[in-house]
C-alpha cells in the first residue's frame, strides 16, 4: 500500500520541479534580455538629469542680465522630467526599491511573505499591463500633437513613458515567475490558487462595489477605497502601485464602465509627470546630494564643534547646529539624520557621550531637514494643496530655527543635570574658531542664493532648485572636492530618489480622480464641520493621527497619501493653509522619531549598529517634548510662521 503512495508523492515532486524549472527558465531569459536594457536606460536618465539644470540657469541669467529669455525652456524641462522618471522606473523595480511599508508583512513566516509577495506582484503586473496598453493607445492618438512654443512632438515623450511602463511590466512579470517558482519549491503549491483567487477578487471588487453600494454612496465608496488602499500598503504593496490600483478600481465603480477609467490610465502617467513645477523635486535633491559629496556636512559639524564644544553638552549641540545647517541644503529628514550621523556619531562616542543622547539628538536633528528650507516636505505639500512653495519655504525659517534652539536648550539642561552623559570638550583657540567659519560659507552661499533669489523675485521657487544645484556644483568644483565619481554618485542617488518618489505622485493623481468622483474629501469636510465641535479639538485629532501615521510612513508619502482627503476639512475649519503646512510638517516629523517605527531612528541605527533601539528611543524623549511645545507655541502664536511670508509676499 505504501509503494503507490510513495510513487504518487514522487510524481508530484517531479511535476513541481518541472514547473519551477520552466518558470525559472523563462524568468532567466527575460532577465538576460531586459535587465541590461533597464540599466542602460537608467544611465541615460543620469545624463538627462545633469543637463536639466542648464536651460533653467541660462534662462535665469539671460533674464537678469540681458532682459531676454530662452524660448520654450519650460517645455524642454517638462520633456526632460518625463525622460528622467520613466527611463529609471524599471531599474527601481529591478533593485526592489519602490517605497513600501515593511511594518506588518516582515513579521510573518518567510513562506507566507513569499505568498503575499506573489499576490502583490500579480495584481501589480495586471495593473501595469493595462496601463502599458492604454499608454500605447494614447501615444498613437497623439501622433499629431505638438508643444505650444517649440512644437516638440509630444508622442515621442509619451512613447518614452510607455516604454518605461512596458519595461516595468516585464520586470514585474519576472518577479511573478520567480516568486511563483519559490512558492512551488517551498511545497506551497496550493497557495498559488489563493494568490490567483485573491487577484481576481481585487479586480472584480469594483463590479461588486457598484452592485451592492451604488455610485451615489460617495462617502462609503471613498472610505472603502481608502480602507483597501491602506490594506494593500500594509501587505507591502508599493505605495505608488496601491494608489494607482485603488484609483482605477474606484473610478470603474463610480463610472460603471471601462472607457473613462482606462482613458485616464493612459493619459495621467504622462501628464502628471510632464510638469514644469515638478522639476523642483529632482533639482533640490541633486543640490543636496552634491553638497553632501562635497563634504559640506563635515565642515558644518567641525565649525559648530569648535564654537560650541566647550559648553555643557557642546558636542551634541554642535551636531544639532550642523543638522540645521545641512537642512538648508538638503531638504530631507532621513538624509540629514543619516549624513550627520555618519559624521558626528563616531566623534560623540569618542568623547564619551551617552549613546542615548548622541543617537537621540541626531535623529531629532534630522527632522530639521524637512522643516528648514529648502524642504521636500513643503514642496510636496505645495504640489498637493497648490499653495506657494516660496511662502512655505519662508514660513519654515523661524519655526525651524526656534526648534533647533529648543533642541540645543534641551541638551544644555540634560548636560547640566548629568555631566557624565555629555562631557565638555577641550577649549578651542579663538583663531581656530574663526578659521573654522570658512566651513559654513558653502552652506550660507546656497541658502542665501536660494531664499534671497526667491524673495527678491530673481527666480521662481521652481527655478531655485536648478539654480541651487548649479551653485552647489560650482562651489564643489571651486573647493576641488567634486570628483567625476562623486558627481556620478550624486546623479545616481538623485535619479533613484526621483524614481521612487515621482511614481507616488502619479498614483496620487490617479487616486485623486476617484476621490473627486466620490466627493469623499468634501463630504468628509461637511460631515466634520457639521458637528459644531470646536475646531481645535478636531485639529488635535489630526495631530494625533499624523503622529501615529508618521511611525509607519516617511513624511513625503504620508503627505501625498493623506492630504487630498484631509486638506478640504482644514480649509473648511478656517485654518491658514501656510500655517497648517508648517505645523503638519513638524507633526509628521514627530512620528519619524517615535516608537515603534521611527524612521529617523532606524536611519540612525544604520549608522550606530551596536546601539539598541530602546536606547535610541529613550534619548528621543526630550526632543519629542520640544516638538510638542513648538506645535503648542505655533498654535497660540501663528504669526511665528506667518510673519515672514506676509512680509515678503
Amino acid at each position: 500500500m505504501s509503494e503507490p503512495i510513495n510513487h504518487s508523492i514522487a510524481a508530484k515532486e517531479t511535476e513541481s520541479r518541472k514547473n519551477t524549472l520552466w518558470l525559472d527558465s523563462v524568468a532567466g531569459i527575460l532577465e538576460k534580455a531586459v535587465y541590461p536594457i533597464s540599466d542602460k536606460m537608467k544611465s541615460l536618465s543620469l545624463i538627462i538629469l545633469g543637463l536639466m539644470v542648464l536651460p533653467v540657469v541660462f534662462d535665469v541669467l539671460l533674464r537678469l542680465f540681458f532682459k531676454s529669455s530662452i524660448l520654450g525652456a519650460n517645455e524642454i524641462e517638462e520633456c526632460a522630467m518625463v525622460a528622467v522618471v520613466y527611463l529609471a522606473i524599471s531599474c527601481i523595480q529591478v533593485k526592489k526599491e519602490p517605497i513600501s511599508v515593511e511594518l506588518v508583512v516582515s513579521r510573518f513566516p518567510q513562506w507566507l511573505q513569499v505568498v503575499i509577495q506573489g499576490f502583490i506582484y500579480l495584481i501589480s503586473l495586471v495593473l501595469f499591463g493595462l496601463m502599458s496598453v492604454q499608454m500605447i493607445i494614447a501615444t498613437i492618438e497623439n501622433v499629431e500633437t505638438r508643444s505650444i512654443v517649440l512644437h516638440i512632438p509630444i508622442f515621442i515623450f509619451m512613447g518614452l513613458a510607455s516604454l518605461g511602463i512596458i519595461m516595468l511590466t516585464i520586470v514585474l512579470l519576472i518577479d511573478c515567475l520567480r516568486t511563483f517558482s519559490q512558492i512551488l519549491k517551498d511545497g506551497r503549491g496550493p497557495w498559488l490558487l489563493l494568490v490567483f483567487t485573491g487577484g481576481l477578487l481585487v479586480f472584480i471588487s469594483s463590479v461588486l462595489g457598484r452592485m451592492f453600494l451604488g455610485p451615489q454612496n460617495g462617502i462609503v465608496l471613498g472610505s472603502l477605497g481608502m480602507g483597501i488602499l491602506f490594506l494593500l500598503i500594509l501587505l507591502r504593496m508599493p505605495i505608488a502601485y496601491a494608489m494607482a490600483l485603488v484609483g482605477l478600481l474606484g473610478m470603474i465603480t463610480v463610472k460603471g464602465n471601462l472607457r473613462a477609467p482606462f482613458s485616464m490610465l493612459g493619459i495621467v502617467p504622462y501628464t502628471s509627470v510632464a510638469s514644469y513645477i515638478l522639476t523642483v523635486v529632482p533639482m533640490f535633491m541633486l543640490m543636496g546630494n552634491i553638497a553632501f559629496r562635497a563634504g559640506i556636512s563635515r565642515d558644518l559639524f567641525e565649525a559648530a564643534s569648535k564654537w560650541l564644544g566647550r559648553l555643557p553638552g557642546g558636542l551634541a549641540m554642535s551636531a544639532v547646529a550642523a543638522c540645521a545647517g545641512f537642512a538648508a541644503v538638503c531638504g530631507d529628514s532621513m538624509a540629514t539624520a543619516t549624513t550627520m550621523g555618519a559624521v558626528a556619531f563616531p566623534e560623540l562616542r569618542r568623547k564619551n557621550y551617552a549613546d542615548s543622547l548622541s543617537a537621540g539628538c541626531l535623529a531629532a536633528g534630522g527632522t530639521l531637514g524637512i522643516l528648514i528650507p529648502p524642504s521636500m516636505g513643503f514642496i510636496m505639500y505645495a504640489l498637493v494643496t497648490e499653495e506657494s512653495i516660496g511662502k512655505l519655504f519662508v514660513a519654515g525659517i523661524v519655526p525651524g530655527l526656534l526648534l533647533a534652539s529648543m533642541f540645543i536648550l534641551a541638551i544644555w539642561i540634560i548636560a547640566v543635570r548629568n555631566p557624565a552623559v555629555a562631557p565638555r570638550s577641550e577649549a578651542t583657540p579663538l583663531r581656530e574658531k574663526i578659521v573654522s567659519l570658512k566651513g559654513i560659507i558653502g552652506m550660507l552661499i546656497l541658502f542665501v542664493t536660494i531664499l534671497g533669489g526667491i524673495i527678491r523675485g530673481y527666480f521662481s521657487p521652481t527655478e531655485a532648485g536648478a539654480v541651487g544645484a548649479f551653485c552647489a556644483f560650482i562651489l564643489a568644483l571651486f573647493q576641488r572636492r567634486l570628483t567625476r565619481d562623486n558627481f556620478i554618485l550624486a546623479l545616481n542617488e538623485t535619479v533613484i530618489a526621483v524614481g521612487r518618489l515621482i511614481p507616488i505622485l502619479v498614483g496620487v493623481s490617479i487616486l485623486g480622480y476617484f476621490l473627486a468622483a466620490s466627493k469623499l474629501p468634501f463630504l468628509l469636510a461637511d460631515f466634520v464641520t457639521g458637528f459644531g465641535i470646536n475646531r481645535y479639538i478636531i485639529f488635535a485629532g489630526v495631530i494625533v493621527f499624523y503622529i501615529i501615521l508618521g511611525c509607519v510612513l516617511n513624511i513625503i508619502p504620508m503627505i501625498l497619501l493623506t492630504l487630498p482627503a484631509i486638506f478640504p476639512t482644514i480649509l473648511a475649519l478656517g485654518f491658514d493653509p501656510v500655517w497648517f503646512g508648517v505645523v503638519i510638517v513638524i507633526t509628521m516629523e514627530m512620528g519619524q522619531i517615535t516608537p515603534p517605527v521611527g524612521m529617523n531612528v532606524f536611519a540612525m541605527k544604520s549608522v550606530a549598529r551596536d546601539v539598541a533601539l530602546e536606547t535610541m528611543f529613550k534619548g528621543i524623549l526630550p526632543f519629542f517634548i520640544c516638538m510638542i511645545l513648538i506645535i503648542v507655541i505655533l498654535t497660540i502664536f501663528p504669526g511665528l510662521a506667518l510673519f515672514l511670508p506676509n512680509l515678503f509676499f
